[in-house]
Formats: structure tokens, C-alpha cells, sequence
């Protein structure tokens, strides 16, 4: 095990694009802190982890979770697994819960990055996103954290918003290149079934933006970012001097991790398992003792198609040694045998013997893997 995540359930608002887990009934959070805190003893128990390399709290919101809250969960974390001297600790933040008082506190109990959701510097965005903050505190928040002494600072962008023209597109990647920030992470909106904005499209009352649209978005995310010395390491992620996000590339590069809370998962490279999905069930399983999540053992092509998933996202791409030495020479065979048109077309290419997507063809990854997957 490489590093721990905790999914905290809870948002203010429900934002009308998120299809994640997520409750708005904080009166439960002290409820679901204890069961949390009673799922890491009985996994801690069972498997301790040592050296670990991150620690990152999603949602959800876990900056809604109080200072006792937050200590509450970490002297349990600690109780059961030690990290290695400079581990990466993460906190997932909305800016309006970001005040001098909280950030200092975040400091204090160890964490050394924050990911903040500000997803749009305008008003309008904003709104019709539901998002619980305003484009000035979204500014603020950033500003006063790298004032109270964090120096990785990651921020959420969205693109691809109905009515949002692709000159407020730039307007955005400008503004957050203004701030203090190390990373970037910037997502193209989807709509996710079940989501608000999956029945507003279903009736016609918002639809998704043209595919050009979407595309030209793209082309000038990247122009800016490079231009401002940052590296597109990933699909979505960009970083500034060779910063990337630890935890993340855990998931990229097919490390084990542990999972906690309701839907967390979590992978030890032969296996992928999940908590129950329902906040309400997860506190009653833990406080009878039931279990609380299903298990998976992976069969070898379905461990070739998380590997392609995930490297393949990456500037780094995937390694065809590294596909025959552990999935067979079967694979590697198939594997560069459907990659063979996308090299000629120079949407794939070869970089110290790994095969890589173009970052200017990631928008059609999917297209991509669905040739290279086996049937």
C-alpha cells in the first residue's frame, strides 16, 4: 500500500454537474466520523501501512469537517500507518470555507497541499453550476492560503459550460495563472446520468457545447499553460515545474492504495474493492459489524485494460516490455499490433521505447483504447 484515501460524503450544496457520492445532511457528520474512525481500526488491524507516500481526503467537501473532526480521523490514521518523512497530505476545499482560521489549522494538523474547487471565475458559471462560493472568494481563498505559507496549491477548472464562450474560457486559465498556484486540474464538463443537468439536457432546456467548441477549449487550455512553463503530465493535470500530483499518480501508475469512507475503493494490484455507496448503510454495516463493500479479483485482461486506462492518460504511456513481462507476450502482441494506425495517423507515437498518445489527441482517448482493448 502506496498511500490512503477518505471520501468525506458531505456538501452544503448539491452542485448540478456532480455525479460523485456526496449527502447534505451534516447533522450525520459527527455519526459518520465515528464509523469512519471504526472502519480505519478494523482495517488497520488487518493491514497496517508503512512508509506511506500520500494521504488525500476527497468528496464531497472535507473542508466542512471541524478541527476536532479532523484530528478525530488523523490520531486514527496514525494509530494504524506511518508515513515516510515528506508525505503528501491533501485536502479537497471549497473557497468559501477557506478563512485564516481554517487555514492555519489545515497547516497545523499536517496537511502540506490543497486542492481547491473553484471550477469558474465567473458569476455566471458559477450559478448555474450551484456552486456554494462566489469568483471573489474563489480569487481570496487562494491568495490567503499561499500567504499562510502552502506553496502546493492545486486548483479545479471546468470547461465546456454551456454558455461560457471561449474567450471567458481564457479569461479563466488567465486569472488562475495570475494566482499562486503549482497545478492545475481542468476537467471538460460531462453529463453524468442522474445529474440535474442530465434531465435539463434530456429536456432540451441545456445542452452540451459543440464538439469544436470543446475542442478549441482544449487547444487553448494547453497554449496558455505551456506558455506559462507548466507541464501537461496528464490528461487533465498540469504542474509547474515538474509538480505533479503523488497521490494521483498512484492511481496512474497501478500503485496499491487503501480506500475509506462510503464508495471509497481500493486496489492491491490483483484486487479492486469499494464501500457501499450509501451513507446511511455505511454507518448501520459498521456499527454492527457487517461488511461494508464487495471485492474483485481482476482478471489478467482486465488488469491490461486498467493498465492502458491509466498510463495511457499520462505523457509517459505504456511500456510494451513491461505488458508482455506481466500480462504475456499475447498482449504485447495485440497491444502493438492496434496501436500500428494510430502511430501512422501520429496520433500515438513512441518516446523511449513506451508508447504515448499525442497530448493533442487525449481528447480521444477513449476512441484510442477501445482499439487497443482485447476483446
Amino acid at each position: 500500500m502506496r498511500g490512503i484515501y477518505i471520501h468525506i460524503p458531505f456538501c452544503r450544496k448539491a452542485c448540478r454537474y456532480c455525479d460523485f457520492y456526496f449527502s447534505i445532511s451534516l447533522h450525520y457528520l459527527d455519526n459518520f466520523v465515528d464509523a469512519l474512525v471504526k472502519e480505519i481500526r478494523l482495517k488497520g488491524e488487518k493491514n497496517g501501512g508503512r512508509n506511506l507516500e500520500t494521504l488525500y481526503l476527497g468528496g464531497g467537501t472535507p473542508s466542512l469537517l471541524s478541527a476536532p473532526q479532523l484530528e478525530k480521523i488523523l490520531k486514527a490514521i496514525h494509530s494504524y500507518h506511518t508515513f515516510q518523512e515528506k508525505p503528501e497530505w491533501t485536502i479537497e476545499c471549497n473557497p468559501d470555507d477557506l478563512d485564516v482560521t481554517t487555514i492555519k489549522k489545515l497547516r497545523q494538523l499536517g496537511f502540506n497541499r490543497l486542492s481547491i474547487g473553484v471550477q469558474s471565475f465567473h458569476e455566471r458559471d458559477l450559478e448555474i453550476m450551484r456552486r456554494s462560493h462566489t469568483a471573489e472568494q474563489a480569487e481570496a481563498s487562494v491568495r490567503q492560503a499561499s500567504s499562510e505559507g502552502f506553496d502546493n496549491i492545486t486548483m479545479d477548472l471546468i470547461y465546456g459550460i454551456p454558455g461560457q464562450s471561449s474567450a471567458e474560457w481564457e479569461e479563466n486559465i488567465e486569472k488562475a495563472l495570475s494566482l499562486p498556484v503549482s497545478h492545475l486540474s481542468a476537467y471538460h464538463l460531462t453529463f453524468e446520468p442522474g445529474t440535474v443537468f442530465d434531465h435539463w439536457r434530456k429536456k432540451g432546456k441545456l445542452l452540451p457545447v459543440p464538439e469544436e467548441e470543446s475542442v478549441e477549449q482544449y487547444r487553448i487550455l494547453r497554449e496558455k499553460l505551456l506558455s506559462a512553463g507548466f507541464d501537461h503530465y496528464e490528461l487533465s493535470n498540469f504542474g509547474r515545474k515538474g509538480i505533479v500530483s503523488k497521490h494521483n499518480m498512484l492511481y496512474w501508475s497501478g500503485q496499491s492504495y487503501l480506500g475509506l469512507g462510503p464508495s471509497a475503493h481500493s486496489y492491491d494490484g490483483e484486487r479492486r474493492s469499494w464501500n457501499i455507496s450509501t451513507l446511511k448503510k455505511y454507518m448501520d454495516r459498521i456499527s454492527t459489524g457487517e461488511d461494508i463493500g464487495e471485492t474483485e479479483h481482476l482478471t489478467s485482461k482486465e488488469l491490461y485494460h486498467d493498465y492502458l486506462i491509466t498510463s495511457l492518460r499520462t505523457k509517459w504511456g505504456a511500456d510494451p516490455a513491461h505488458i508482455e513481462e506481466v500480462f504475456g507476450p499475447g498482449f504485447r502482441l495485440h497491444f502493438e499490433k492496434q496501436a500500428q494506425a494510430f502511430l501512422e495517423k501520429g496520433s500515438m507515437s513512441v518516446m523511449a521505447g513506451r508508447l504515448v498518445i499525442e497530448p493533442g489527441h487525449w481528447l480521444i482517448t477513449d476512441h484510442i483504447l477501445r482499439a487497443l482493448f482485447m476483446d
